[in-house]
């Protein structure tokens, strides 16, 4: 059982005293029951309770009380801290593992396993704890009836029997329905992420809108019934319980009486028993979905863990140490570099093969319309994508391996789909006097600042964006600069400023530029434009010369 071993992840002598102070409530609560009935039976023999039963039920009642809130306490923290370390360990991998593996596997699916399951875990925890006391309580209170009436021993055992086979059949639906629910939250998950990274679009058009609102309305549908179907579970595993419960203490009041000698005087001390007994054996049955939910969304958190944990992936230290190597490059060399998201599939739509050497100092502009490639070959040549055939070299020696996560520490990008940090995450130290200057030599002065370590405003056009974008770029000061249609959303002003002041103050500087553009304007500001068409390049064109190679 995953939620088990995940358990046994805890520090072992924090579990051992949480368990042994379970098992001390779970004790002391038996006794609770034992010396009320013993108390119960003294009352109907027109006898007062001795100063005993007195002082044995206030102690019980206080060991009873101090242990199960210290298990129970100890409980949360224990799951805490064991989710806590799963949390960062799956972030820390997600971090470090290759941009293809994150993609596939899914925003929908993380944030519904890392966020929501992780949540479910912390609630269902306290109740195995409470769980485990209600079996201690269950063992001490069939010995007690045991000694009161083996007769009502082996009718609480059968009927608990027949109680036990009809919970497996209704059981063994109901894990594929959590299976499904799982599932169809997660892809909820996507659609209302769709809903509000494509608001401007489907404001723009309605039948597209209507199409995303009826796959949204299909998906929620089908976990309505999901849900339903599930609770439909808990209400036939609650009335089974009933079933049982009444059967059982039917045939006690009713057949004991009549035809089991020797009973008769103690049916009114076995009720009371069964009734615990049920009470604790149906507690535990009616909140088993609540574990099987955990188990199936822990089983599915780990598998993401054992996914990622299988992936090739490189630690920020050795990435760092990695790149040192490369930090004094003159040249970057891409070598019959090619890629494809279908490598399965020779006739699918593939990047390459690419062949160019780049140089410090350098302005390369990558056009070509809409699908021709660049922004893949951008990924290819920042090493985000792996080749599939040809190789990087940075001044002729081959980047391979865990080189290629040094290597992408030459590089600092601003991507079509970028994002955008409130922070400026690993530059803590910067000076906030010397970001506000570029943020008023961007024009954002009377948007945005920055102050307390972040920008005080995100909720910009997606143009005052990208220069936030920028300026977290300029920051960085990576010997590499990616741009990917940065000025596509610029006003003239801007645009004008990206291309006849920003990239030659770069390129002064000694720094690579690789800029996709559609600017063609504006292409004698480059170096070399290399014109891509169906993922192929189709001719490069020197500035110096005007020629085509």
């Amino acid at each position: 059982m995953a939620l088990l071993a995940f358990i046994d992840g805890a520090d072992r002598r924090q579990r051992t005293i949480m368990l042994l102070m379970t098992l001390l409530a779970g004790l002391a609560n038996a006794i609770l029951i034992v010396i009320i009935t013993d108390v119960a039976a003294t009352v109907a023999g027109a006898q007062r309770p001795g100063l005993w039963a007195w002082g044995g039920f206030v102690g019980a009642f206080c060991v009873y009380y101090g242990a199960n809130q210290f298990a129970l306490v100890r409980s949360i923290a224990i799951i805490e801290e064991l989710l806590n370390r799963k949390r960062l360990e799956i972030a820390d991998r997600l971090r470090r593992t290759e941009l293809l593996v994150a993609d596939r596997l899914g925003r929908g699916r993380l944030y519904n396993l890392v966020a929501k399951e992780t949540n479910h875990l912390s609630i269902t925890f306290p109740l195995i704890v409470d769980a485990v006391q209600q079996a201690v309580l269950l063992a001490v209170a069939l010995l007690y009836l045991l000694y009161l009436s083996p007769a009502a021993f082996v009718v609480f055992l059968l009927t608990v029997l027949g109680g036990f086979v009809g919970y497996r059949l209704i059981n063994r639906r109901f894990v594929e329905v959590l299976r499904l629910v799982e599932r169809m939250q997660a892809e909820m998950l996507d659609a209302i992420v769709d809903i509000i990274d494509g608001s401007k679009e489907l404001r723009l058009n309605t039948r597209r809108s209507d199409a995303v609102a009826k796959a949204y309305r299909r998906r929620s549908t089908v976990l309505e019934r999901l849900v339903v179907r599930s609770v439909e579970h808990w209400v036939s595993l609650t009335l089974l319980v009933n079933l049982i419960t009444f059967l059982m203490l039917g045939v006690v009041a009713f057949a004991f009486p009549s035809f089991v000698p020797g009973n008769s005087i103690v049916v009114f001390q076995i009720v009371p028993v069964l009734l615990f007994c049920m009470g604790t054996l149906s507690k535990t049955v009616v909140q088993s979905p609540m574990f099987l939910r955990a188990e199936i969304g822990l089983q599915s958190i780990l598998a993401i863990d054992e996914e990622l944990a299988a992936a090739s992936s490189v630690s920020p230290e050795e990435a760092r140490h990695a790149a040192m190597a490369f930090l004094d490059f003159e040249e970057i060399s891409f070598n019959a570099l090619r890629f494809s998201y279908d490598s399965s599939d020779p006739k699918a739509y593939a990047v390459g093969p690419i062949n160019l050497t780049l140089s410090r100092g350098e302005v390369i502009f990558l056009v070509g319309g809409n699908g021709s490639g660049k922004s893949t070959a951008l990924r290819m040549m920042t090493g985000l994508f792996p080749a599939q055939s040809g190789w990087i070299g940075v001044d002729g020696v081959p980047v391979s391996g865990a080189s290629v996560a040094g290597y992408r520490e030459l590089f600092s990008a601003v991507f079509v789909d970028f994002h955008l940090f409130d922070r400026l995450y690993g530059l803590e130290d910067v000076d906030p006097e010397r970001v506000n200057r570029l943020i008023a030599e961007m024009g954002l002065a009377d948007k945005v600042s920055y102050r307390n370590g972040r920008f005080d405003r995100l909720h910009l056009s997606t143009g005052q964006r990208k220069r936030l974008a920028l300026i977290a770029a300029v920051l960085e000061d990576r010997p590499v600069y990616v741009f990917d249609e940065w000025s596509a959303e610029q006003d003239v002003h801007f645009r004008d400023y990206f291309y006849h002041s920003f990239l030659p103050s770069l390129r002064a500087r000694g720094k690579l530029v690789i800029a996709t553009t559609h600017d063609e304007k504006y292409w004698p500001v480059a170096d070399r434009v290399v014109k891509m068409d169906l993922g192929r390049v189709e001719w490069v064109r020197n500035r110096s010369d005007g020629e085509q190679a």
